[in-house]
């Protein structure tokens, strides 16, 4: 996973286009772009040092549910020699006697069956990521949704090439991102929505060439609940750009937590 983020943070720092505007210097674009990658490498850092703890508490939750298993199987072998020691004893000892072992016995098997019944499944966050590419249409209509029909992965089955949403399938905090380009003096107006709700925005525009540039939103999910990218303003200059080589209008996003 941090893997992924990695990529996705090269690929955001390296698709930004130069600012077209003729009063910026090229020392002030610089500036800005050097600022603009500190902050992206600041909170890269701070996601990944808490990932860093999150995987270090499922690993002391797993060596802690380890030794619990241990203690138990433990537990039941002594529970059997034990038992195996009673089982002599009844043979030498009365009817009574026989019934009153076979009775504790049988309470000593169900608290150590009761015991495993409550170990609970080490917490792991399940592997669900996916990340599609090419839009199925370059000109797009208010509220259309984009539907991104190459699927470069889909671990988890959460996205869907024909109504373009990912439908989560397990409860957690996703990040997702969309990586839009537009041809020269093209404008697209797109938007990470929720079920409804707009959860992120982002306006595309350059009129001196063909550029990228993308947005990301972390969000939390239900089994269930669905996410997709929408055209929040449709014009006849609205028009989505891609080409297999270097620009991929995109949507991704992957579970980071649950």
């Amino acid at each position: 996973m941090t893997g992924i983020f990695q990529l996705f943070l090269l690929v955001s720092a390296t698709v930004a286009s130069e600012p077209s505007c003729p009063a910026c210097s090229k020392y002030d674009y610089e500036e800005k772009l050097l600022e603009r990658m500190i902050r992206v490498q600041f909170a890269y850092e701070k996601l990944d040092e808490k990932m860093e703890q999150n995987l270090n508490k499922i690993e002391q939750e797993k060596a802690r549910l380890h030794k619990i298993v241990d203690d138990l199987k433990d537990q039941q072998e002594q529970a059997g020699r034990r038992l195996a020691s009673l089982m002599q004893e009844v043979e030498r000892n009365q009817s009574s006697t026989l019934d009153m072992v076979v009775a504790n016995s049988n309470n000593t098997l169900e608290q150590i069956r009761a015991a495993f019944n409550n170990i609970k499944e080490p917490v792991l966050i399940p592997a669900v990521f996916f990340h599609a590419r090419s839009p199925q249409t370059s000109s797009v209509t208010t509220g259309e949704i984009i539907v991104y029909k190459t699927g470069e992965t889909n671990q988890g089955n959460g996205y869907s090439a024909i109504t373009g949403k990912f439908t989560a399938p397990v409860q957690g905090l996703y990040m997702f991102f969309m990586h839009t380009c537009t041809n020269t003096k093209k404008n697209a107006y797109l938007q990470i929505v929720k079920d409804g709700i707009n959860l992120i925005a982002n306006d595309q525009y350059d009129a001196n060439g063909i550029t990228c540039s993308s947005s990301q939103v972390f969000v939390n999910l239900d089994i269930g609940e669905n996410v997709w990218v929408q055209c929040s303003v449709g014009a006849s200059t609205v028009q989505l750009y891609h080409d297999e080589r270097y620009r991929w209008t995109s949507f991704g996003g992957a579970l980071i937590h649950n």
